[in-house]
């Protein structure tokens, strides 16, 4: 039978040489030292440092972050390469240098000062500091546009008072990109961006959350009282908070698209091993027509997958219409299709998939996660039948 790994070749001619050599390398990365600690940082919690300088050595924090700060100024298809690679090996490492790349530093990226990227993006970049973005609240997740968190005028700064949830690495962030209401009487174009840094007076982050999986990250509430900024401390213009949380979704929904992909080939490459190797009534496994055939539709929705979520990267690398679309299609897609693949190959792997501290068993609740964060899948839903109604999801480069 085939091995499975040969399904990377398909896209192959695609990327080019250099494309090619760079997803090399950081495949054999994470295989070499990602994947013998993924155990551990499931059991204990925390990952090695051992393999966290070796995410800073490898520049996973920075991959599309540009050369003039530091990054490794990778295209959004070579980000995605990365990231890809890194499905391979315990969620935890993705949430600590992944998140990075996207919406927490993106913003800044995109719209912060000279003096904003100058400060912050290299430090991000090389992984001496970890960025966050505070969006969610109780009562504003997919409605992001009824965020409550307040940032009013005082003096020649600004005042944060508010609740934020479900932060994805605010108990290691050195920075966060907060959104808040600088205006009341418009709901998305009332909100700005904010750079706060660690260890701002008013700033208290919650014990992290007992999450169903990604022991090793971190996730908490966090809470601004009186939280005292200057007036530097602005992202970009006034109302733009809404927007620039947007872009930076966008760039988060398709490396997480990527990420699915990575997640799904390692549990088809264990599926293929265990049915090779699992013997019952006098044969392997995979002899079977009906394991065969199972895993003929694993291998081909991963393929798929892997294309799709390649579309939203090259249509972001040269300015397509349509790419708000094609990042959540991506994700709407392949958020579905791994979960759907983790069940199949759990099924396959019978109890031994089921116990605890099994591969499969932990992959299968990583996996449930990306229907969730950066945009639900009805979310995802309602974006792409808004772009397909307005004509915005096309083939159309901008004049």
């Amino acid at each position: 039978m085939t091995q499975a790994t040969d399904v990377h070749e398909i896209a192959s001619p695609y990327l080019g040489d250099e494309l090619q050599r760079w997803r090399a390398e950081v495949q054999s990365f994470v295989h070499r030292v990602l994947v013998p600690v993924s155990d551990e940082v499931e059991e204990t919690g925390h990952i090695p440092n051992g393999a966290l300088n070796s995410l800073k050595s490898m520049g996973l924090y920075g991959t599309n972050t540009p050369r003039e700060y530091g990054g490794l100024g990778h295209s959004m298809l070579g980000s995605c390469l990365a990231i890809e690679a890194l499905g391979a090996a315990h969620i935890a490492f993705y949430y600590t240098c992944g998140v990075n790349v996207h919406i927490g530093s993106k913003a800044i990226e995109l719209a912060g000062t000279q003096a904003q990227r100058s400060q912050y993006l290299p430090k991000i970049a090389s992984g001496e500091y970890v960025a966050a973005l505070a969006m969610t609240e109780p009562g504003a997740g997919s409605d992001a546009a009824s965020i409550q968190t307040q940032a009013r005028k005082e003096g020649d700064g600004f005042v944060l008072d508010g609740q934020k949830v479900f932060i994805t690495n605010a108990e290691i962030a050195d920075c966060f990109t907060v959104i808040a209401r600088t205006n009341d009487r418009d709901r998305r174009g009332g909100l700005s961006a904010f750079l706060v840094p660690k260890g701002a007076p008013g700033l208290h982050i919650s014990p992290a959350m007992d999450m169903l999986a990604g022991a090793g990250s971190f996730h908490n509430e966090v809470v601004f009282k009186n939280c005292r900024l200057g007036a530097d401390a602005m992202i970009g213009e006034e109302g733009q908070g809404f927007e620039l949380a947007m872009l930076s979704l966008d760039h988060g929904r398709t490396h997480w698209a990527a990420y699915s992909v990575g997640l799904a080939q390692a549990l088809l490459d264990l599926a293929v091993k265990h049915t090779n190797s699992r013997v019952q009534f006098g044969r392997a496994l995979s002899e079977n027509q009906a394991v065969r055939w199972e895993l003929a539709d694993i291998a081909t929705q991963v393929n798929a997958a892997r294309l799709v979520a390649y579309d939203a990267a090259w249509r972001f690398d040269r300015d397509f219409e349509g790419r708000r679309a094609a990042s959540a299609m991506a994700k709407l897609m392949n958020g579905d299709l791994v979960f759907a693949i983790a069940d199949r190959v759990m099924q396959l792997f019978g109890g031994y998939a089921y116990a605890k501290r099994s591969p499969v068993e932990r992959m299968w609740r990583e996996a449930r996660v990306v229907q969730i964060l950066d945009g639900t899948s009805q979310m995802m839903r309602q974006i792409i039948g808004r772009e397909a109604v307005v004509g915005t999801y096309s083939n159309r480069q901008p004049a």
